[in-house]
């Protein structure tokens, strides 16, 4: 009797858990949205403050002082000529070492030769036809046979013109040939050492043979798609090795990707140094902003949350600005200083 008892207590039991307690899933309902919630603990805070917002990109620069330029020799070339002595202005281009081509220099002296031989042939031919011309009106020649002399002489003079065309093609080739074994300066400065021994030898490739030195330019070069934000004679904070110092901004007429930072003070850098500069794309001064993390878009409405008096969380609506990196400008819905929930 007592084992009935037990059991049918054991199967009332579960008949009451079953029907109080966990339904199936499928069951289940979700809770409805909450507008307003208590957290059981203190919330993070956010002031809303007042400062300037501003995107920037990075421009890198690299230190150039005094420009130096030092020409070595041709590995197995003979200097042919050495065009500049020391203490000689040079500009970028001017021709300072040329080395010898004996094929390019043999060729280029042929076609000279030939061609200065086909124009005589030409002028030579010109003044035969008109002497055969005066002879046959000298003689009553008839007017075909006059004609008949020119149309001779013409081809003779056209043959010797297509000659000539094709010999200076040979001698503009050559003489590119020879261009392209001409150095030529690629700074505008003083010639400072001349190796006057090197020409007519193969020079030692480990010697320079001329040393140029420009101005002292004193400042940071940067190539960067971003020169065009930069003002000229701006003056401007830099950025080397981790620490900042005041340059003024150069642009370069010629090209609009070009931007120099001249430092203010005296720097003992080395060639190649790196600078950063960060410029300002897009910058709105003095406005209201909070991170934009916590500022919320729902139903077309920008929204926060707060912390009201009775401890509970609650929506505000506020209208906002410029988004600028990782902040939002709020142009109305809260004041300077009041605190909305981070959490």
């Amino acid at each position: 009797m007592k084992r009935r008892i037990i059991a049918c207590l054991g199967m009332i039991v579960c008949m009451i858990q079953t029907s109080c307690g966990i339904l199936p899933t499928e069951e289940e309902f979700n809770a409805a949205p909450v507008v307003k919630q208590y957290e059981g603990t203190s919330f993070n805070k956010v002031e809303l403050v007042r400062g300037d917002l501003a995107v920037t990109e990075e421009i890198t620069g690299r230190y150039k002082g005094t420009v130096k330029e030092e020409i070595f020799p041709e590995q197995a070339s003979v200097i042919k000529k050495i065009f500049v002595k020391e203490g000689q202005k040079v500009r970028p281009g001017d021709k300072v070492i040329g080395y010898y081509l004996p094929g390019s220099e043999s060729e280029l002296r042929k076609a000279q030769n030939e061609i200065d031989s086909t124009t005589l042939k030409i002028k030579h031919a010109r003044k035969l036809m008109e002497m055969e011309i005066r002879k046959q009106k000298r003689l009553g020649g008839s007017s075909n046979e006059i004609e008949n002399v020119k149309n001779q002489y013409n081809q003779q003079i056209k043959s010797y013109e297509s000659g000539l065309k094709l010999l200076r093609m040979d001698a503009k080739i050559a003489e590119e040939e020879i261009s392209a074994e001409e150095v030529t300066a690629s700074v505008r400065g003083v010639v400072t050492y001349v190796d006057e021994k090197a020409e007519g030898v193969i020079g030692d490739s480990e010697k320079p043979v001329i040393r140029i030195e420009g101005a002292q330019r004193n400042r940071f070069e940067a190539q960067s798609k971003y020169a065009s934000h930069c003002k000229d004679g701006e003056l401007v904070t830099i950025e080397i090795n981790a620490q900042e110092y005041k340059a003024t901004v150069r642009r370069d007429p010629d090209s609009d990707n070009t931007v120099y930072f001249y430092p203010n003070t005296a720097l003992n850098v080395e060639d190649g140094t790196v600078c950063i500069y960060k410029v300002v794309m897009k910058e709105k001064k003095d406005v209201l902003y909070l991170p934009s993390a916590i500022v919320y878009e729902t139903g077309g409405k920008h929204v926060v949350y707060y912390e009201d008096e009775n401890g509970m969380k609650s929506i505000k609506e506020v209208t906002v600005g410029e988004k600028i990196n990782n902040f939002i400008e709020i142009t109305g819905g809260l004041t300077e200083g009041e605190q909305v929930v981070a959490n």
